[in-house]
């Protein structure tokens, strides 16, 4: 009996970390730091950070990575999507009100009809292209991310976080909104993108630990 209350003791230990405490800090800064320079023009901005959205995206990432290939090693694409989709609201593990398991399955059929990654990239560059966006910004993204169609589609994760983006951006009710929300989903891949009159580049932003997070204007 002591040796079977020992062994239930290590069982619930395991388990019981708080899963802020896996969390990088520097991804915890970093989703700070881009998002809320994502929300700097929008309502989002005046919303004040809890803390609790950066452990809602870290488990909700998690539960979307072991749903689609068995594992929970996350990058920081994913992290960073799914705490801005917390920011806005992802109670019960939904992706804009629905089931994340429902939405991934509604990307991964979006990746079968397009015939891959690499051909979803490029039809979503060509959708995006199409839009009658008046600032300007959607033409300008498809120019800076078709020069390189492997960042979006020859890694699993950053391929699924690119269709999502499409997905969600594609549900909007006009063209403006479908490529502001596309960009401001797709930096997360892209690590670069025109948003409005601003082109922000994130891809330093967690290289150096211990370091704030570095949010460079595109070259």
């Amino acid at each position: 009996m002591k040796r079977l209350r020992s062994i239930l003791l290590l069982i619930l230990l395991g388990t019981a970390t708080p899963a802020a405490a896996q969390i990088p800090a520097e991804w915890q800064a970093a989703a700070q730091a881009v998002i809320g320079e994502l929300e700097r023009d929008t309502p989002q901005a005046a919303k004040p950070w809890t803390g609790a959205e950066l452990t809602q995206g870290w488990n909700l990432a998690r539960a979307w990575r072991r749903h689609n290939n068995g594992n929970i090693e996350i990058i920081l694409a994913e992290y960073l999507m799914f705490v801005a989709l917390c920011r806005v609201g992802c109670s019960g593990s939904t992706i804009e009100g629905q089931g994340y398991i429902a939405v991934a399955e509604q990307v991964k059929a979006l990746i079968s009809q397009n015939g891959g990654s690499y051909a979803l990239a490029s039809n979503a560059n060509s959708w995006l292209a199409g839009l009658a966006d008046p600032t300007g910004a959607a033409r300008k993204n498809v120019a800076l991310w078709e020069k390189d169609p492997d960042i979006a589609s020859a890694d699993f994760a950053t391929g699924n976080i690119y269709a999502l983006s499409w997905l969600l951006a594609r549900k909007r009710p006009t063209p403006e909104a479908q490529a502001d929300t596309f960009a401001r989903f797709a930096i997360f891949v892209q690590t670069k993108a025109w948003i409005g009159t601003r082109c922000l580049d994130i891809s330093k932003v967690a290289t150096v630990l211990g370091a704030p997070p570095r949010i460079d204007a595109c070259r």
